[in-house]
């Protein structure tokens, strides 16, 4: 697996330049945004996708996920001055998440959290977020939306975080990391082997 990350604010200078040397589908798609920032995110993305995809033609699944036939798979999530771009052989999901104070009460933990994130996740904002993004890793390398309440998926692995997680009848390694006040979880399909 390989994460590629973007800072958008370098990306500000030349955005007309690099919005003129996207395919017209992109440019159109970054046009549709207001905000220069969304604009910026929507270039990152692209760029990083068609870099990542060696020229070869890009594929969607009918949710939305991007892979090159047979090579590679991506999962692209943008938060806050980031764009992140994971590719891997089998399917990956990544979320960045810039931390944002809004608040955690017990309404919000109860439809986000399982019982045993509540724990973990006390009233710590970092926590709340590094958990966050680790659910909606998973959900993106499952390649659907939440199908389960977002409290009845379990991404906690352990108290280290480095046993697998079990979802839909398979195991997930789930990684997460703290950049620039940004929050970012990835996940892959574990091997099966070590689950015997």
């Amino acid at each position: 697996m390989r994460l590629t990350l973007l800072d958008i604010r370098g990306l500000r200078p030349k955005s007309e330049e690099l919005l003129r040397g996207l395919p017209e589908e992109l440019r159109k798609k970054a046009l549709r945004y207001r905000k220069e920032d969304d604009q910026l995110r929507s270039i990152g993305s692209s760029f990083l996708l068609l870099k990542a995809s060696k020229g070869q033609e890009i594929h969607y699944s009918p949710e939305g996920k991007p892979f090159v036939d047979g090579e590679f798979y991506f999962s692209i999530s943008h938060s806050g001055d980031y764009v992140v771009l994971a590719e891997c052989d089998s399917p990956v999901g990544v979320d960045v998440e810039r931390v944002a104070d809004i608040g955690i009460n017990d309404g919000l933990k109860d439809i986000a959290l399982t019982e045993r994130e509540k724990l973990f996740v006390k009233d710590s904002l970092l926590r709340f977020y590094v958990v966050w993004t680790r659910k909606e890793s998973l959900i993106k390398c499952e390649g659907h939306g939440f199908i389960s309440e977002p409290n009845q998926i379990e991404t906690l692995d352990d108290e280290n975080f480095d046993a697998p997680v079990k979802y839909e009848g398979k195991f997930y390694r789930i990684e997460s990391f703290m950049l620039d006040g940004h929050v970012i979880s990835c996940a892959v399909i574990d091997c099966p082997a070590n689950h015997v």
